[in-house]
């Protein structure tokens, strides 16, 4: 067996190959001398020769054997050789794993393991990389003092790499001082501040002042850093800065030392703080046909009212990028220009910059979903993003499906009145004919909807609609509703479209008066509630979303009406896609006397869904889907539900999964068939 031992020195490497390699090869045949000056070359140009940890004797015999034409014919045969990799850590270093780990992270030999080289000198070219690559890993975890070696064994198949690492003593922080040039001023104002809180901003949180620290916040001295948590650490020092009323300061020197002796890195920042500023008014770039004074309004800040704070800035910017007006934005301070706020303060409020593209506010689209219980139906939309030049939005959709015809409008105005609120109104004509009822109908409604705090939406709206009705227990009837209804949402999923966090919960006040045959008046609500957990963590420890488990309730009642009292397209259904997957639209709960659905005043629905990704771009989802609705004016509380199980297939893009779910009922209603088939576009829930 032939073991070599390759320590990381490129100076000592090549030295040593010269000698072990160039003599003994002149001494051999034409072809050998040809051979000889092809290992000189790449040695010569930095890409690494051949050693024996310079010991030049063995290698001078291994040389020798090309007389034969054996050895040197192996080393440079263009057949893959392939290899198993061992890493080595040196020493009782408590991070031995984290380094192993880390190291598997780095190295060539690792990641190209399914591409083996053509030749031996390919696979030690790999090895030496990798000490490379070993060595910036140690210095940038502490250990400054680090080696790396490497050892081949080719007698064996494969051949056998061995990666040694020896870390050495860990340096820690022996100072990280920083320094402000000039000294930094700090305003009366900004020590006294306060933002609001809580529910609809009804509370107020002091603020501290700005600090400025004389050491580096987060790094601590006497224990090592890490160079990227330091590097993190000083880029974070001037962000925080600009979140406390110094937009332009910035790190103007960072000079890192090292003291052998000590074992210590020192570190010195210079920070230059700039003045300090209010939040100023926007200065837009790029908007042709949008509104300059509405995306203005769409600021989260008063300008000239408070203490710079880049946050803010980074939230407008995201909330331009929302409203699918621009194909890009871009939000900076000015780089100068600060303007009196014309308070008593004298602080001076600093413009913001925004530069935008917009992009096109006219769009077609089309949608299409397959049930085996209402088979195909197709959706066509036409939307228009910015129809008055204030990002009001216009969407009109036909739906053409077997239960359902028809034309809908939706029209959305918003910063209505205020920044944090919208006006939304829709209108709509359409023929629905389901095994409950028959309907033709027009509605509208108007409302707004304004956000409360971060995370809750409140809203108030009322709802009309009149046509004619007819189901099994009443010929066609024209009927009229008029409904108040209320709402308030509190969302904190991660992600509308697929999340795999957060949670959101939904209370309906939708009470109805009208006639039917004869006067109503109802009182009706309903509550919803989805949560969504990634019992598994990514390497930055965010919620990783190849598996995620997903659960909702959902639950109705109404008062104040018999049931047939109530017109039928107006009660509650179960059964479907939408609701309890494995049983028909609308099947579940009472029967009228031809057994079709007759609906009922209250209702309960559960799903739970386990979804698995497979690849980036496949999934699975096996789900339990229960539900049933009543005749009682509040439903059984889990009781009496008839379920549901299937599995789902999903295909993720960028606008959302599509979605194949194929669900057995546990009861099977008579006439219903045993499979039901659910084909569409977005997660169930």
């Amino acid at each position: 067996m032939r073991s070599a031992v390759f320590l990381f020195s490129r100076s000592a490497h090549t030295a040593t190959a010269l000698r072990a390699l160039f003599f003994p090869l002149f001494r051999s045949a034409a072809r050998n001398f040809l051979l000889a000056v092809l290992l000189m070359l790449p040695g010569l140009g930095g890409c690494g020769l051949l050693t024996r940890g310079g010991d030049a004797g063995p290698r001078a015999a291994d040389a020798q054997q090309t007389e034969s034409g054996g050895e040197a014919e192996h080393t440079w045969q263009g057949a893959p050789v392939p290899y198993a990799l061992g890493i080595e850590i040196r020493g009782r270093s408590p991070e031995a794993n984290e380094l192993r780990s880390k190291m598997k992270d780095v190295s060539q030999l690792v990641r190209l393991a399914k591409e083996p080289p053509d030749s031996l000198l390919g696979l030690e070219r790999r090895a030496r990389a990798d000490t490379e690559s070993a060595l910036k890993l140690l210095h940038s975890q502490c250990y400054y003092d680090g080696r790396a070696s490497f050892s081949l064994d080719d007698a064996v198949s494969p051949a056998r790499v061995t990666l040694l690492l020896e870390p050495g003593p860990r340096y820690t922080v022996g100072r990280a001082d920083v320094r402000y040039d000039p000294a930094p001023d700090v305003p009366e104002p900004f020590k006294n501040r306060s933002r609001e809180t809580g529910f609809w901003g009804l509370e107020r949180e002091a603020l501290p002042p700005p600090s400025f620290p004389s050491a580096l916040p987060g790094v601590t001295v006497g224990r090592p850093v890490t160079a990227d948590a330091m590097l993190a650490a000083v880029e974070a020092l001037p962000e925080r800065l600009r979140r406390e009323g110094y937009p332009l300061a910035r790190v103007v020197d960072a000079r890192y030392s090292l003291n052998r002796e000590a074992r210590t890195l020192n570190a010195d920042i210079l920070v230059r703080p700039g003045p300090p500023a209010l939040m100023g008014a926007i200065r837009v770039r790029g908007a042709k046909e949008v509104s300059a004074e509405y995306l203005q309004r769409l600021t989260p800040w008063a300008p000239g009212e408070e203490p710079w704070d880049s946050e803010l800035l980074e939230e407008y910017a995201n909330t331009l990028r929302g409203l699918g007006l621009f194909r890009s934005v871009e939000a900076a301070p000015a780089a100068s220009g600060l303007e009196k706020s014309g308070e008593k303060s004298g602080v001076d409020a600093l413009p913001a910059d925004i530069a935008v593209a917009e992009a096109p506010f006219r769009s077609i689209s089309g949608g299409v979903r397959y049930d085996t219980d209402t088979g195909l139906g197709l959706e066509g939309a036409w939307e228009h993003r910015n129809l008055f030049h204030n990002g009001e939005k216009l969407t009109v959709t036909a739906p053409l499906a077997t239960e359902i015809q028809g034309i809908r409008a939706v029209f959305e105005k918003p910063a209505f009145l205020a920044r944090e609120q919208r006006l939304l109104a829709s209108a709509s004509a359409l023929r629905e004919d389901t095994s409950a009822y028959r309907k033709m109908a027009v509605n509208a409604s108007a409302g707004l909807e304004r956000r409360l705090s971060r995370r809750w939406w409140g809203g108030l709206s009322l709802f009309v609609e009149s046509g004619s009705l007819k189901d099994n227990e009443n010929s066609e009837h024209a009927y009229g509703v008029l409904s108040p209804r209320a709402n308030l949402r509190r969302d904190s999923r991660n992600n509308v479209l697929n999340p795999s966090s957060g949670s959101e919960v939904e209370i309906r006040l939708t009470p109805f008066t009208g006639f039917y045959q004869e006067p109503f008046s109802v009182m009706a609500g309903s509550v919803a509630a989805s949560v969504y957990y990634a019992p598994m963590r990514d390497k930055a420890g965010r919620p990783d979303d190849r598996l995620v488990l997903a659960g909702r309730v959902e639950g109705g009642a109404m008062s104040g009406s018999a049931l047939r009292s109530i017109p039928s397209s107006m009660r509650y259904y179960a059964g479907g896609a939408g609701s309890v997957r494995g049983y028909a639209y609308q099947a579940l709960g009472p029967r009228d006397h031809e057994d079709e659905p007759l609906g009922g005043r209250s209702y309960q629905v559960v799903n739970l869904e386990a979804r698995f990704k497979i690849t980036e771009n496949i999934g699975l989802a096996p789900f339990l889907d229960g539900g049933m609705v009543y005749t009682d004016e509040f439903p059984r509380i889990i009781g009496d539900m008839d379920w549901g199980a299937g599995l789902g297939l999903r295909y993720y893009t960028p606008i959302g999964p599509v979605r194949l779910d194929v669900a057995a009922p546990l009861r099977r209603i008579d006439g219903d068939p045993p499979v039901q088939v659910y084909i569409s576009i977005g997660q169930s829930f």
